[in-house]
């Protein structure tokens, strides 16, 4: 049975963080919010703690969804595939179409809310 909606309260935030896995490698980590089920919508909270990698350290980074993102804490460099580079930092936000090519560089502590949808006509 699904419900309409749901509710995930700041503790179980923070006690659902799992790795973050790109490429193989753990970069940071991903506490998802409840919603919809099959992945072509997730939204939740990615981190990455001081001192921890990646922080401060290169990650290519590949959106395989369109990403909206909100940094809550900290700063990110974001290199694209064209070679320019977006300092976002807390407020800051910013969109990425899915099958944009960039680089992350973190400086943490590090918090982002983000919701990605999955375009199904690309």
């Amino acid at each position: 049975m699904t419900t309409d909606y749901a509710v995930s309260t700041s503790g179980q935030l923070v006690d659902n963080y799992v790795p973050f896995i790109v490429e193989g490698s753990p970069t940071g980590q991903f506490s998802q919010l409840h919603g919809r089920d099959g992945g072509d919508v997730r939204a939740g909270l990615f981190r990455v703690l001081e001192g921890e990698y990646p922080d401060r350290e290169p990650v290519p980074y590949y959106f395989e969804m369109d990403e909206y993102i909100w940094i809550a804490e900290g700063e990110v460099h974001i290199e694209t595939a064209a070679g320019e580079t977006h300092v976002l930092r807390e407020g800051d936000c910013a969109y990425f179409r899915q099958g944009t090519q960039s680089t992350w560089t973190f400086h943490a502590p590090f918090r982002k809310f983000s919701i990605e949808i999955k375009q199904v006509n690309q």
